[in-house]
């Protein structure tokens, strides 16, 4: 299964300049308004060798969860889905219920996303950005970890973008500092009101191997 969500924040160590304001708690408290949000979307796209994946991830907090993975070079869309403690698998409309073990796993991925964060990493206050058309509060965190002498349009941060009125998050970005190359990483946030999650009904449960 495809990990997604919340786990995005801690893809490398990060710290601050010397003389930038630490503005972490700020970040933590929109991941702290999302997680408790009655429901909220994560969408990106990943590169692979077979082309670009694009993965989106619905919660329903505290216990439902439907991820759906599509590209040009699957049969369809790729569902997971979690309702309490059951977990489901299927593509085209159908599903089977997974075994207890691998149900196990998507509970996991399901408590790391919503769980409460201890720590988001280390973020500057940034002010107000423009991203995508819109202006958001952004928050950046430095990538600690690259090299001396790492020329600066290699450099990469994080930046955390945040509406302004709602307080919840828009968008994580990786990119490198200069802004002159794509982002390696894009995950945009939203909070629909009509998700539903539901069990399938009457989905066979997964044969074990032999």
């Amino acid at each position: 299964m495809r990990r997604a969500g919340l786990a995005c924040f801690t893809v490398f160590a990060l710290a601050l300049p010397a003389h930038a304001e630490d503005c972490s708690k700020d970040v933590l408290a929109a991941v702290e308004k999302q997680r408790t949000s009655k429901a909220f979307r994560v969408s990106m796209v990943q590169p692979t060798v077979e082309g670009p994946v694009k993965m989106t991830v619905d919660y329903l907090p505290p216990d439902r969860m439907l991820q759906t993975v599509t590209a040009d070079h699957m049969p369809g869309e790729q569902h997971t889905m979690l309702v309490g403690t059951r977990a489901f698998a299927g593509s085209g409309g159908g599903y089977e219920e997974l075994l207890p073990h691998l149900a196990q796993s998507v509970v996991t991925e399901m408590k790391a996303a919503v769980g409460k964060p201890e720590n988001v990493g280390t973020f500057e206050c940034a002010g107000k950005q423009s991203f995508e058309g819109k202006d958001y509060l952004a928050y950046r965190a430095v990538d600690k970890e690259a090299k001396p002498g790492t020329p600066p349009d290699e450099v990469l941060a994080r930046t955390i973008y945040v509406d302004e009125v709602t307080g919840l998050p828009a968008y994580n970005v990786v990119a490198t500092v200069s802004g002159k190359a794509p982002p390696v990483m894009k995950v945009e946030y939203s909070y629909p009101a009509d998700v539903v999650i539901e069990a399938p009904a009457n989905a066979p449960v997964q044969k074990a191997p032999h």
